[in-house]
């Protein structure tokens, strides 16, 4: 392939990857809510809170968390549609996308549906390299580094960070022990009861990109369904919902394949 065209194949590669990617990777993305008084700074739709629940408790945050890590942590596998908004008022989202997971020796697999329907990502711990095939009409992959910066997101997010494991043990979890973890009420998610909890990063570089989050777990399954993200100068920066999770799903042979 001629150098010319060996470069503006990886630009678009770059290009397609930087699309899908950026929604996916929590584990140094801090989603947010942020309170002015009794009124949400970002309204959200189909979100809302049930005023006489209001409360700012540390201990039931603790609760809460401690609850997902363990249903996360007894996990072989799972799965989820995820969708990401980069507007506040947004109805449709900017990417969505499939993520799977696999342990103990984590796999990630990403599927776009939106933007770019058929690509694909395989991410495996023990290799720490990403294949990536960009095109479904074509053959084509690439294996690269996760940190490669045709991969990483907008904010610095990636795949080696993008399992719902990784964001505990790197974010959640370190907020709760510095007790920036606050449960706020419970509420509603698209019909579904929910817990809602604010979180503040702890680790000191991310302070200097994200301000909080808003997480938002379904009361009976407790699945996180949403978070919310603001930065630091209380700007809305992105939104991921969750949906359709699977707990333990069994993949078909190949499945973390390219």
């Amino acid at each position: 392939m001629p150098a010319r065209s060996r470069i503006r194949s990886l630009v678009l590669i770059g290009l397609l990857i930087r699309a899908g990617l950026a929604v996916l990777f929590l584990a140094k993305s801090w989603p947010a809510w942020a309170l002015t008084g009794d009124n949400i700074l970002f309204p959200i739709p189909a979100f809302s809170i049930n005023s006489s629940s209001r409360t700012y408790s540390f201990l039931e945050a603790q609760s809460i968390l401690h609850d997902f890590s363990e249903k996360i942590r007894s996990l072989h596998s799972y799965q989820c549609v995820m969708k990401n908004f980069y507007r506040k008022d947004n109805r449709k989202p900017d990417e969505w996308l499939e993520v799977s997971v696999r342990y103990p020796e984590k796999t990630v697999r990403i599927s776009l549906r939106y933007p770019r329907k058929g690509a694909k990502l395989v991410y495996r711990d023990i290799a720490r390299r990403v294949r990536v095939k960009p095109f479904v009409f074509l053959g084509l992959a690439l294996t690269l580094s996760p940190h490669n910066s045709l991969l990483v997101s907008r904010f610095g997010h990636t795949i080696d960070h993008a399992d719902f494991k990784s964001f505990l043990e790197r974010i959640l979890v370190p907020a709760c022990l510095s007790k920036s973890c606050v449960y706020l009420g419970t509420g509603s998610w698209k019909g579904t009861p929910v817990n809602i909890l604010n979180v503040a990063p702890d680790v000191v570089e991310a302070r200097r990109t994200f301000g909080r989050m808003l997480l938002v777990f379904d009361q009976k399954k407790g699945w996180l369904r949403m978070v919310e993200t603001i930065s630091p100068q209380g700007r809305f920066m992105e939104r991921v919902e969750y949906e359709n999770c699977e707990e333990n799903p069994v993949f078909p042979p190949g499945f973390f394949k390219l």
